[in-house]
């Protein structure tokens, strides 16, 4: 038996079943080595589990996702490609899980984010071994690359250059994050309007399970009244 192989299966599981089964998967291994370093596999976050879900199930999408933490583009391509795709992979993600609490979502969003952003990031994701969510601390998710000096260009110019490029990169950054603020804010509309659908529901079932006893309790007034 494989580690890889067991944490392949284990880490496709739920929270819920995770435990049961590493515990379990731990008591058939006759190597005390292997067996430990199966024991010691720690369990998932919701919100990794769901990362861990969109690896097995949807990796077309989120391929092209990680390729944007080495890919060559300016930040104002990176910037629409990140909110593109950071949005349809959130989305994605929640039709394979079902709904997910905020925290989760969260957790889902911050995981994608830094995986767009950050290599070591991107290969801890591709693994679909998560048991916690990631975070990227770094400025962006690209900086400009400084134009060379031209013939004549004088050390005032250049500086003006990188202060236009810095003041550039930072609104770039205040960008990222409100859309960022925005789509978390879409994602609470999505799961608040699926559970007001759930409650719609479960208020028409009982309107007619209110009918229906409301028809058979004016029956029995009917048949006790005959026999009066």
């Amino acid at each position: 038996m494989d580690l890889k192989l067991v944490a392949d299966e284990l880490y496709g599981l739920t929270p819920k079943e995770f435990t049961a089964a590493r515990n379990a998967a731990a008591k058939q291994v006759e190597d005390k080595d292997l067996a430990k370093a199966i024991a010691d596999l720690r369990k998932p976050t919701v919100g990794a589990w769901a990362v861990n879900r969109l690896v097995r199930d949807a990796p077309e999408g989120l391929e092209e996702a990680l390729g944007l933490s080495t890919a060559q583009l300016t930040m104002r391509e990176l910037g629409r490609k990140r909110k593109e795709l950071l949005e349809a992979l959130v989305y994605r993600t929640l039709e394979l899980t079902g709904p997910l609490a905020d925290d989760a979502v969260t957790q889902v969003r911050n995981t994608l984010t830094a995986a767009m952003a950050d290599p070591e990031s991107a290969e801890q994701v591709r693994g679909g071994h998560l048991t916690k969510s990631l975070e990227y601390s770094g400025f962006g998710f690209a900086l400009p690359v400084a134009e060379p000096a031209t013939d004549g260009e004088d050390a005032l110019a250049r500086k003006r250059k990188e202060r236009q490029e810095r003041k550039r990169a930072e609104a770039q950054q205040a960008l990222d994050e409100a859309e960022q603020a925005v789509g978390e804010a879409q994602a609470d509309q999505l799961a608040a309007q699926r559970a007001f659908d759930r409650a719609a529901e479960r208020l028409e079932d009982a309107k007619r399970v209110t009918q229906g006893a409301e028809k058979a309790r004016k029956a029995a007034e009917r048949k006790l009244n005959d026999l009066s």
